[in-house]
């Protein structure tokens, strides 16, 4: 090996380097944040002797201790409505903590630091005076005021505003992400009202829908980006929400009325609320279900059924559909269903936004799969899982390469996919965020329909689709 050459191994062994330190503190950073939230919900539930605050501070101090071996302080600024470390933007963490981040927001927080020397009383005086609300913090003169009365040194908080910057690119409508996250909250909220033997608030799920419904009518493939926001802790909720909008994206893709989505879309919202009968245990086990415990899990459409059959005011069809949605079009799925030939269409439609959803998230017992790779089992089970027009339907709604999947183009770059183009589900336009040697470039959309004829060799605008969690391409803010 020549001295170039030399040169040029030690660079790339540097630079491999610096990927793997970067790549690990990110890693913790994130755990700090994790820990930091669910210590702050633990003080806002519980007095700060109780053993859950207590074990949840000596969690986070944990992390923070070896969190301070890579950094000597921790910060996190807010630039627009997402967390930023070290300069780079944290999407999985942004639409995690969004509710954080709107608190941050109303208390005037633009950015926060922890400084090493923090101490578990010291942070937990904090969180207690964080957890107050905006009113009262004004009323007392301030956050900051009653920090500096409480003699908290070692955690400083930046201004609103403080790092924003211009927006890189058009994202979802802010709005609609919080129409989301309050469609997540009413879930959790009938979630509670099943467990506590209380009548449904049906009034709020139909407020809901009728919201979804309505940004559907106005932009179906932004609204379809929102769908690709995910929660390990809380799939349930989450996939309830992204079921709801699959279904009534797809719905409207059909020769139906405003009331007939509308059915549609409360038992799509609604179909998995029987599962909230089923113990946790089952739910988030990671190894095979014992046959006892399958059979409990098979209970759960009935139970749905069940549950919404009791309360005034939910249409038939919409509990049908809970009763049905794991039926398969072939009949051959469960419960097992008598007297007809195919399942409801409301059914048919959210058994494929069901699955389509569930087939993209992380699980306790799965890793998720790519976009791309559930449309092919979509595919692959036509006719027998799936009815096959309503695949075929979906697949022209989606694009072979579904809104917000991360995939690297024949040219190297690598982009979110942003929008469908119309006729031609294998060339969707592309948000450019990479260029071909990996460096970050001005957000930018290309139509691959252009790029098609230019590619040459595989005659694919697109080489693959990217693992978003892998590769850290977060896609909602590009959306």
């Amino acid at each position: 090996m020549n001295e170039g050459e030399a040169r040029l191994s030690e660079e790339r062994k540097q630079e491999s380097l610096k990927y793997f330190q970067s790549k690990k503190m990110l890693e913790k950073a994130r755990e700090v944040l994790k820990l930091f939230s669910g210590a702050k919900k633990a003080v806002s539930i519980y007095p700060p002797h109780h053993e859950i605050c207590i074990q949840s501070v000596a969690d986070f101090m944990k992390a923070f201790d070896d969190y301070l071996s890579w950094r000597e302080d921790f910060s996190l600024r807010i630039i627009g409505d997402e967390f930023f470390f070290e300069e780079k933007l944290i999407p999985r963490e942004s639409v995690l903590y969004y509710p954080l981040i709107k608190e941050f927001q109303s208390k005037e927080i633009g950015g926060i630091s922890i400084e090493g020397g923090l101490s578990s009383g010291e942070f937990t005086d904090f969180l207690s005076l964080l957890n107050l609300k905006s009113e009262e913090l004004k009323g007392r003169g301030g956050l900051r005021r009653l920090m500096q009365n409480k003699g908290i040194s070692h955690i400083s908080l930046d201004d609103p505003g403080a790092w924003e910057e211009e927006s890189r690119g058009e994202k979802i409508h802010p709005l609609a992400r919080e129409e989301y996250f309050d469609a997540v909250d009413v879930i959790r909220e009938l979630a509670d009202q099943v467990m506590s033997d209380r009548r449904l608030t049906v009034n709020k799920a139909n407020r809901v829908v009728g919201v979804m419904l309505n940004r559907v009518g106005e932009d179906r493939s932004a609204v379809l980006g929102l769908a690709t926001i995910k929660s390990y802790d809380e799939y349930t909720s989450f996939h309830s929400v992204n079921v709801l909008i699959l279904s009534l994206a797809l719905g409207s893709m059909l020769p139906l009325d405003r009331s007939a989505l509308m059915i549609l879309g409360t038992g799509a919202l609604l179909h998995d609320l029987g599962k909230v009968t089923i113990p946790q245990s089952i739910l988030t086990k990671t190894g095979p279900l014992t046959s006892l415990e399958w059979k409990m899990m098979q209970e759960h459409p009935v139970k749905g059924a069940d549950i919404l059959l009791a309360q005034p005011g939910v249409h038939p069809l919409s509990v049908m559909i809970a009763h049905e949605h794991h039926a398969r079009y072939d009949l051959k799925g469960y419960p097992k269903v008598t007297g007809k030939d195919r399942v409801g269409l409301f059914s048919r439609i959210v058994e494929i936004a069901d699955a389509y959803d569930a087939m993209t998230t992380a699980r306790p017992y799965q890793d998720a799969r790519t976009p791309d790779h559930a449309i092919r089992v979509l595919v692959k089970d036509m006719g027998t899982a799936f009815d096959p027009l309503l695949v075929k339907v979906f697949i022209d709604m989606m694009g072979f390469f579904p809104v917000g999947t991360p995939v690297r183009l024949a040219t190297g770059e690598v982009g979110i996919v942003y929008e469908q183009s119309e006729g031609d589900a294998l060339h969707p336009k592309v948000k450019i965020i990479l260029d071909a040697e990996g460096g970050e470039v001005e957000p930018h959309i290309v139509n691959l329909i252009h790029l098609k004829e230019k590619v040459g060799g595989t005659g694919r605008a697109i080489l693959e689709s990217l693992d978003a969690k892998e590769s850290g391409i977060g896609p909602l803010p590009y959306l």
